[in-house]
């Protein structure tokens, strides 16, 4: 397995998985759009990547914080100012039923930053919430090429 290398550069390898798993992957890469099990293999990579679990506290992320809360609820505001790298590019709400809201929150910074924000936000009293870390820096960066 090569250990050098940017993200940008093709490498071949081979893989081995049981029939059964072959057959989930056959499935996950149609329902997809994926044209073949490369590209499947790739967005389930990248997906794994950019998952919670696996970026550090410093790295710069993208997120989604998603709030579903009840219509003529006023969210409880929490100040940005004590997370100095995040950014809020994006704000959207929808009335999903009479009586409640979806807000999408499209956010920047870095990964604790992030994390911490939106930890209070969605821990509010009446607010339904989750972070979705959809790319890293470096998957980013990868785009750009």
């Amino acid at each position: 397995m090569p250990v050098e290398g940017t993200m940008g550069s093709t490498t071949r390898f081979g893989v081995s998985m049981d029939g059964d798993l072959v057959e989930l992957l056959d499935q996950f890469a149609v329902a997809g759009g994926h044209a073949n099990r490369s590209e499947a293999l790739r967005s389930l990579v990248r997906n794994e990547l950019t998952s919670d679990t696996s970026v550090g506290d410093g790295d710069d992320v993208v997120g989604i914080v998603t709030l579903i809360y009840r219509t003529g609820k006023r969210l409880p505001s929490v100040a940005v100012s004590a997370y100095p790298s995040l950014r809020i590019s994006a704000n959207l709400q929808l009335h999903i039923e009479r009586q409640s809201c979806i807000k999408l929150l499209v956010v920047q910074g870095t990964a604790g930053d992030v994390r911490g924000w939106a930890a209070r936000l969605t821990s509010r009293q009446g607010v339904i919430g989750r972070l979705t870390i959809c790319a890293t820096g470096e998957i980013l960066r990868e785009l750009r090429r």
